[in-house]
């Protein structure tokens, strides 16, 4: 059976402070792939409590607006779990299953910028850790939603302390 990561342990690991290296923003700018339509560009990281991350990041060459940014933690065993996406505007809808079974309001929508996030609910009911998404007006590009992205998910630039001269 596969592992369900809780709400509590998935907004642990989406907290953990993740140290930024000198030079993290040419890692993060997405480089053309051959042969596809799109830019890409992955990075690994170690936080604080020593869970390794992986950031991917995915812009369309042609549409600037269709991208995904994307963190992903790796446990002990090997096994992936995207924590959350952040995505553009891309031209399939999206449909939160749940919320559709249920019949609830607003359970889809189509190009808008949104935000997936990992729950234990849809781990449960056997759907995608983030399948569930939420239409956003935060950001309105590529550049918006990193820096949004690196806010809410508990990156930091360690600064130094003091500058060349000592002082």
């Amino acid at each position: 059976m596969k592992k369900v990561l809780t709400d509590e342990e998935i907004e642990s690991l989406i907290h953990e402070r993740k140290p930024l290296p000198q030079g993290w923003e040419s890692r993060l700018e997405p480089r053309p792939k051959s042969d596809t339509r799109f830019s890409q560009r992955e990075w690994e990281i170690k936080g604080e409590n020593e869970n390794i991350f992986r950031v991917v990041l995915r812009q369309n060459n042609i549409n600037l607006l269709d991208f995904s940014i994307i963190l992903i933690f790796r446990d002990k065993d090997g096994n992936e779990f995207r924590l959350c996406r952040f995505n553009g505007k891309h031209p399939s809808q999206h449909t939160n299953r749940l919320e559709r079974n249920r019949g609830l309001p607003n359970a889809s929508f189509r190009g808008t910028f949104h935000i997936h996030k990992a729950t234990q609910r849809y781990q449960e009911e056997s759907f995608e850790i983030d399948g569930y998404a939420e239409a956003t007006s935060e950001y309105s590009s590529f550049e918006g939603a990193l820096q949004m992205f690196l806010q809410r998910n508990g990156f930091h630039e360690d600064l130094p302390l003091f500058n060349s001269q000592g002082a």
